[in-house]
């Protein structure tokens, strides 16, 4: 297992060397882009489409959307989910059907005047027989809807029932996608037989209308091709899936030949991930969307070539990214998704969808403003996105650009063992490492972006010289208005690198009788206590004792490392390595096996370790509160030496680079961040944010909404009988105080945290005593530190 274990260690500190030789001799400047009148610009319009589900009426479980075809006269658009259901003490079972409370319609939208001109009911004709609607498709004129049993043809316009008639399945499910090639047409089949096996069969149909078909099947492997992309007229290529093997065929339609082609002239295609969302486009190429923007898939010149990307349009980044793409040309797009921002405690109704027209502008209008540029390894979340949309509608000067340079995945090795806390820990800690130094190396040298967001865990850019401290941005932050514990908590030798926006909270989730003396965490001694006598010596930390160690470590790291230097010989890391070599399980175990065998006899373990505590009902329905528990359960602190309490986890940070262009202008960003209108809109997710106002109108709406029905805490989305009808302003005063406990900012220093993952075992399983593991760990650490400056 050690092997195992370590084996992830081998390169990380690789990247201290490398930053230390590339930070040598005088910065070059940071690099300024201006826009300019040529740049593309898109303008956009927001199309509200009338689903037909009950306007207003709450939500339950599930929503989708559906794009099932247009002419030229309109589109269609299917929305299938089910609205929230009573609870259980106001429902009558004997009359009691799940059925109705489940919707699917059909929305029919003029392509010129884009209003909604008629919403069909697909439910009301199916019989009681008929689950569900299986697809529904938009071809010459008529609406096809099929279920298990039966097809039904509609009138768009008018939603008559144009003919019903029995539907004949085949042994195999098959879906197939239709392509123009120059003067042939090419049909892709994919089927699905009753054992789940899938093969495909390509078929061509010549000018003369001649049809031939190649069927793709393996005996021992799935084969997946459902795309043809264009190289010419009479050329093509299919990528396929073989089991989980990318393969590539050429297909010669004069012949109707299909060869294998070699993969590696093809792996420019390799950042094409979803085949199945590519739409044709007039020119013959395919076109997709991801979470950048639009993309064209050009084989003939073998790349995949940018049309559109979100910094190219004044919408939110953060909602028009879960958007699908569904009509191309060359100077418009049309997207069809949800295009609004629904708190958690206000619930989320049925009642529209949104298509986005967006098309090309004569020039664009933020000519002369300087890029700042904003980098999230995560994407960018809705409220974000609003808080961006704002700052480039409302600033003269500047403008905030998203980058996709870095890619969280280039760092990450996912070969370990899934139910080994460790080696996952371990894994996570090397990707932070690869991708944080090489941010700091970018960052160092003028390259990186100005603004970074969610890069709270990427402890090696805690210094001057990749970050600037934002102190002064809140430095007279009212402790009435904002949780300045939360404040001070989250620097770094006096020094706030990363600021959270919103958080979490970590800690052990019990009741609060089994919290120590300090009311808000554990010593050491009333920990063994505490997993002794009330978890039966099931101690809430899963992990084993080289990772546990490292994460007492950091909980208290200012006691060991302050100002660039390392000091491993005081007495209270011998009290916590003695602590963990004699009380800690040697290997990591999965936090479910931990679950399964803490479970008490009410079905729930009497303490547990949480990272996720989010919000006001994510305290109540996940943090042990209310459910399953009763009330009278709070969060402490992991053990310490002094009994400290919770950490509180960024889900939202921001931090400003040391090179930025202009950090006062990045500062009016976090700012706006930090206002109580951004924050309340924030804190209405059921998410925990630093400005108490905001926390207090969020508590003020939880209650209102929880105690009239609302579903779980994802407002909206959990269906059902919510959590319960006594929430009140004591409980919501009670979660304050937790947060008013909260220590410190929750973070680690990746590089340090492996030294240490390596070193420690040597003296828990007494192979070397204390002193010479300290000397040689205390001198890696140092190194490392004096590497970064």
């Amino acid at each position: 297992m050690k092997r195992n274990l370590y084996r992830f260690c081998s390169s990380v500190l690789i990247f201290s060397t490398v930053l230390s030789v590339s930070s040598c001799g005088k910065l070059s400047d940071k690099n300024v882009k201006k826009i300019s009148e040529d740049d593309p610009w898109f303008d956009t319009n927001i199309i509200d489409v009338d689903t037909g589900a009950e306007k207003g009426r709450a939500l339950g479980s599930w929503l989708t959307h559906f794009f099932i075809g247009m002419d030229d006269q309109y589109y269609i658009i299917e929305t299938r989910g089910d609205y929230q259901t009573p609870p259980e003490d106001k429902i009558d079972w004997e009359t009691y059907n799940y059925k109705d409370y489940q919707f699917d319609y059909l929305a029919v939208i003029d392509r010129n005047t884009k209003q909604t001109v008629n919403t069909i009911d697909i439910k009301k004709d199916l019989t009681s027989s008929e689950y569900h609607v299986d697809n529904a498709y938009y071809i010459k004129g008529i609406i096809t809807v099929s279920t298990s049993i039966k097809e039904r043809d509609y009138d768009p316009l008018t939603g008559k029932l144009l003919d019903t008639r029995s539907r004949v399945l085949s042994d195999d499910n098959a879906f197939s996608n239709n392509y123009s090639i120059g003067d042939y047409e090419v049909e892709t089949v994919v089927y699905q037989t009753e054992t789940n096996h899938r093969y495909s069969c390509i078929r061509v149909t010549s000018p003369d209308g001649k049809t031939s078909e190649t069927e793709l099947k393996r005996a021992d492997k799935d084969i997946y091709a459902s795309v043809v992309l264009a190289v010419s007229d009479t050329r093509a290529v299919i990528p396929a899936t073989v089991g989980k093997e990318k393969v590539y065929y050429e297909l010669e339609l004069t012949t109707n030949e299909l060869t294998a082609a070699d993969s590696k002239e093809y792996e420019w295609l390799n950042s094409v991930t979803y085949y199945d969302g590519c739409i044709p486009s007039p020119d013959g190429m395919l076109c997709y969307k991801n979470e950048q923007g639009i993309y064209r898939v050009n084989a003939k010149n073998k790349k995949a070539e940018e049309v559109f990307n979100h910094n190219q349009c004044g919408l939110n980044s953060g909602l028009i990214d879960r958007f699908e793409l569904v009509e191309y040309s060359e100077d418009r797009f049309l997207l069809l998704g949800l295009y609004d921002i629904t708190a958690a405690y206000e619930g989320r109704t049925a009642g529209k969808v949104n298509l986005i027209e967006i098309t090309k502008a004569d020039k664009n209008p933020h000519a002369g403003k300087t890029v700042l540029e904003i980098y999230s390894p995560h994407g960018v979340d809705a409220y974000t996105g609003d808080a961006v949309a704002r700052f480039n509608e409302t600033n003269e000067k500047y403008f905030i650009e998203y980058t996709n340079r870095y890619n969280i995945s280039d760092f990450y090795d996912d070969s370990f063992d899934e139910k080994n806390a460790d080696v996952k820990k371990l894994a996570n800690l090397n990707t932070t490492a690869g991708l944080s130094n090489k941010l700091a190396i970018d960052i160092m040298n003028g390259d990186g972006p100005d603004i970074l967001l969610d890069c709270s865990s990427y402890n090696r850019l805690y210094n001057s010289k990749c970050l600037t401290d934002l102190t002064p941005f809140v430095k007279d932050a009212d402790p009435d208005k904002y949780f300045t514990n939360i404040i001070e908590g989250s620097k770094t030798d006096g020094a706030i690198y990363q600021l959270p926006i919103s958080f979490s909270i970590e800690g052990i989730a019990t009741k609060i009788p089994n919290s120590g003396s300090s009311g808000k965490g554990f010593t050491l001694d009333e920990y063994v206590k505490f997993s002794d006598e009330v978890m039966n010596g099931k101690d809430p930390l899963y992990f084993g004792q080289a990772v546990y160690f490292s994460m007492l470590f950091n909980s208290m790291k200012e006691d060991y490392i302050s100002n660039g230097k390392v000091d491993l010989s005081k007495p209270e890391f011998k009290l916590l390595a003695d602590y963990v070599r004699d009380n800690v399980r040697e290997n990591g175990i999965s936090k479910n096996d931990w679950y399964q065998s803490a479970i008490g006899i009410e079905g729930v373990p009497p303490g547990e370790y949480i990272d996720y505590c989010t919000g006001i009902g994510g305290f109540f329905a996940t943090a042990m509160g209310i459910a399953p528990w009763g009330k009278g359960v709070t969060i402490l602190g992991i053990p310490s030496l002094d009994g400290r309490g919770p950490r509180f986890i960024p889900r939202r940070s921001i931090a400003i680079s040391s090179q930025a262009v202009d950090v006062k202008a990045c500062g009016e960003f976090v700012k706006l961040l930090l206002t109580e209108e951004f924050q309340t809109k924030i804190a209405m997710t059921d998410t925990f944010v630093i400005n108490r106002k905001a926390f207090k109108n969020a508590g003020s709406a939880a209650i209102e909404y929880y105690n009239n029905g609302g579903s779980s805490f994802m407002g909206g989305n959990g269906g059902g009988s919510g959590i319960g009808k006594d929430i009140s302003t004591d409980n919501v005063d009670f979660i304050e105080n937790i947060i008013l406990s909260c220590s410190k900012l929750k973070t680690e220093d990746s590089d340090i945290s492996i030294i240490l993952i390596e070193e420690m075992p040597a003296y828990f399983t007494g192979q070397k005593e204390l002193d010479a593991v300290v000397e040689i760990a205390e001198n890696r650490i140092q190194k490392v530190l004096d590497e970064r400056g």
